[in-house]
């Protein structure tokens, strides 16, 4: 008889598979995506897959603009989903994202005229410490952040970062216990009043977590952060 531990890696697979195609056939609605017009900065490889910087320019879309960013080895594909309102064209946007093991990651875009891009890479993952107890208090300095606001030649550049820990809940800390599951539900940026910015993280965005976004010019925007308990961080 098959262990249920070995069982559930069989499934593993089929699940990530699952939950991949649902994403895409929810985002794409039936259009058919080109990849025209993005373009993503990611490494090809690298050596801790805990923090990966993903850098993304997207030329001629339309808003409201849906973007998802999502992994294909992982029981949780979803690393964020973004609706964007407003932005300086073309749309340039930056986070941050964590890959426990080697593997593809897709970037999936629509805008309001209903035009669709798909881009992916795979990339090869040396380790990750993502999967190591941590060293110390992960939640030290929790919630304390840092936001820049910097006028361009082109537009605002609005960059953001949060101490977090976005634990997942299948880590262990050095004596063998789960780490409790603690992640963030997400950030908005508004400006009067108005929502330019509405972003999901999960299980794929990395601890710490990392925005940079170019504004139109003139722009005065506020940033928050949210738990999924209420609780607001503006840095």
């Amino acid at each position: 008889m098959k262990r249920p531990w070995l069982l559930l890696a069989l499934c593993l697979p089929a699940l990530a598979m699952a939950g991949l195609e649902q994403e895409r056939q929810a985002l794409l609605a039936g259009s058919r995506p080109q990849q025209e017009g993005l373009e993503v900065g990611l490494a090809e490889w690298v050596e801790d897959g805990a923090s990966i910087p993903i850098d993304l320019s997207l030329s001629g879309a339309r808003p409201p603009l849906t973007l998802s960013l999502l992994r294909d080895a992982e029981n949780e594909p979803r690393i964020a989903r973004l609706t964007l309102r407003q932005w300086r064209e073309p749309l340039r946007l930056g986070l941050r994202l964590r890959l426990p093991r080697s593997q593809a990651v897709e970037v999936l875009a629509r805008d309001g005229s209903g035009r669709s891009w798909h881009w992916r890479r795979g990339v090869r993952v040396l380790g990750s410490s993502c999967l190591t107890p941590p060293v110390g208090n992960p939640r030290a300095g929790l919630g304390q952040g840092l936001l820049w606001l910097r006028e361009q030649d082109d537009g605002l550049e609005l960059a953001s970062l949060l101490r977090h820990p976005m634990e997942t809940g299948r880590r262990r800390d050095g004596a063998g216990q789960l780490l409790p599951r603690h992640l963030l539900q997400g950030l908005r940026i508004e400006e009067d009043g108005r929502t330019l910015v509405d972003a999901e993280l999960f299980e794929g965005s990395a601890a710490n977590p990392y925005l940079r976004l170019l504004l139109p010019p003139g722009s005065r925007p506020r940033l928050e952060w949210r738990e999924a308990d209420g609780t607001r961080y503006q840095p």
